[in-house]
């Protein structure tokens, strides 16, 4: 099986995003993608750059996936509140050929719509579904860590939240796999709280960085992919694809 990994960037670099995307529609199993947007509306852009209706149009690419969106901040663009149906949040598309017995999410900081101020207080949440292929039961997870403002070390409120994701996996039996954008350096607690137990491939497979060069800033990590130990991974690549400000990791495992 074949997974892609990717905050989109909301759709920043478009042309580029949806020519990867179609690249890797036919042999891509699931896709996980944070930074998304919904809405109901005919409005194309939000704070200038982004996609207000990338889930969309996202769908319209993977014609032989479903598509599950899992907002968690309603009626907001990119940083400011905005006049006309929206959400945010993050989306999975999974092969119709791919036998889905649960999906669902579950928050891991704040709640459905806890935005204060700023972007600092987001809610966030976790996404999964749990499929059966080949005989093997996986659940497969991601999220789009808190974002402070400041830096990617730990905080009071990433510890929480990795306690969270964990009490989420330590639950489940099968393979596990977790990815998404962490903000989260490798150093942190707050990771080796995640990796405990697991195989972290963008540290063992020697990636050197997780961002592409439309990132402006000197950190180099901010992705990962987790998996459990009985998970056979094959390959694991982060290629240098400018289709977003962070790089797409692709996973192939059985």
């Amino acid at each position: 099986m074949k997974l892609i990994s990717l905050n989109i960037w909301a759709g920043k670099e478009f042309d580029s995003l949806m020519r990867y995307i179609s690249d890797n529609e036919k042999d891509t199993d699931i896709f996980c993608f944070q930074e998304v947007f919904n809405t109901p509306t005919d409005v194309k852009l939000v704070s200038e750059f982004y996609r207000a209706n990338i889930f969309s149009e996202l769908q319209e690419r993977l014609p032989n996936h479903d598509g599950y969106f899992a907002p968690v901040q309603d009626g907001c663009g990119f940083d400011k509140p905005v006049d006309y149906p929206i959400s945010w949040g993050l989306a999975m598309f999974v092969k119709k050929s791919i036998k889905v017995n649960d999906a669902g999410d579950t928050y891991i900081f704040g709640h459905r719509n806890s935005r204060g101020k700023d972007n600092t207080t987001m809610p966030r949440n976790l996404q999964y579904v749990k499929v059966s292929a080949n005989g093997e039961q996986y659940t497969i997870a991601h999220f789009h860590g808190i974002w402070d403002g400041v830096s990617k070390t730990d905080t009071e409120d990433r510890i929480e939240q990795s306690r969270k994701v964990r009490e989420f996996l330590d639950k489940i039996t099968g393979k596990r796999i977790l990815c998404g954008d962490f903000n989260l350096l490798p150093t942190t607690k707050s990771l080796e709280i995640l990796e405990e137990g697991f195989v972290n491939l963008v540290k063992t497979r020697g990636v050197t960085t997780t961002r592409s060069p439309l990132h402006k800033y000197p950190d180099k990590f901010a992705d990962y992919t987790i998996v459990s130990s009985d998970v056979n991974v094959s390959s694991f690549e982060v290629p240098m694809i400018e289709v977003s400000d962070h790089l797409p990791m692709v996973l192939e495992y059985s």
